[in-house]
């Protein structure tokens, strides 16, 4: 059976076009308006415009390249001057696009999934007993300032954390969200934990003759959540008894993370919820 050119390649409309690739008619307009699909037939005798049945395949690929998240102008782009092997290198960086999102939106679930155990945690230690875990951290950077003696107070905390910041943008990097308070070993040992202790942000550059930087060992971490602010020594102590009754010994400073500041959670706790973390070692 021998076919027509002319009954393939017949006149469709707009609507018709739309409804064959199940998109709106105000999208093709759109595609119209900016270059990207234009109607290939005018009617001689009233001018209206219409696609060629011949453009189905060039409309399909442009429909498949927006359900993969290319953006318009690249596929306008890409069809000025569309072979095979622009149409691989054009699949193949999308297809990186689409992995880094990915990543990042992984990326972004955990953090979420970290905050909701955060907040889990912070509501059932309300009432609880304190529980020490045994936790490993690779060594972590921190920028610290010293805590004013005279004002260790919310407001003393706030102020030796913008001090950080303000330091850290001289060498024109920014701490991380991850921020607490510094108690060094030696002071603990000598009965004055607060002695130099101040308030400090990990950080994730290696930069040595940063001042105020402070490096956290790689290790084995006793862990412990509380809710109180890193100036009441109460709960290292009780963690420090904890490390003495199991046979461990303390090995390094000790950092006391902020988890959910106040403003977090309900009105009734005054208090920081933050975890202790003090590096330990099994005596010999």
């Amino acid at each position: 059976m021998c076919v027509n050119f002319d009954s393939i390649n017949r006149k469709l409309s707009i609507s018709e076009m739309a409804q064959i690739h199940d998109i709106s008619r105000q999208t093709l307009i759109y595609y119209d308006k900016i270059g990207l699909f234009e109607p290939a037939i005018i009617d001689e005798e009233n001018g209206y415009r219409y696609y060629s049945t011949l453009q189905i395949p060039l409309l399909r690929e442009i429909c498949f390249l927006r359900s993969i998240g290319m953006p318009l102008e690249d596929i306008r782009k890409h069809n000025e001057n569309n072979n095979s092997k622009s149409t691989i290198e054009l699949l193949e960086s999308q297809n990186e696009k689409i992995s880094k999102e990915i990543k990042k939106l992984q990326m972004q679930q955990a953090a979420i999934e970290k905050r909701v155990h955060i907040y889990h945690n912070a509501t059932d230690y309300a009432n609880a007993d304190y529980k020490p875990t045994i936790q490993y951290f690779p060594e972590r950077r921190v920028l610290y300032y010293e805590w004013d003696e005279t004002d260790r107070t919310r407001h003393g905390l706030h102020y030796a954390l913008m001090k950080i910041w303000n330091e850290a943008e001289k060498f024109g990097i920014l701490p991380s969200k991850r921020w607490g308070a510094l108690i060094f070993k030696e002071e603990l040992e000598k009965g004055t934990p607060l002695n130099h202790a101040g308030g400090c942000c990990l950080i994730n550059h290696n930069i040595p003759d940063l001042p105020g930087l402070r490096i956290l060992k790689e290790g084995d971490y006793v862990c412990m959540p509380k809710f109180g602010m890193p100036y009441d020594t109460e709960h290292i102590y009780k963690l420090v008894h904890w490390i003495e009754e199991n046979n461990y010994e303390i090995i390094g400073d000790i950092y006391d993370e902020c988890l959910l500041d106040t403003i977090f959670y309900d009105d009734d706790c005054e208090l920081d919820f933050c975890e202790i973390q003090i590096p330990i070692r099994k005596k010999s």
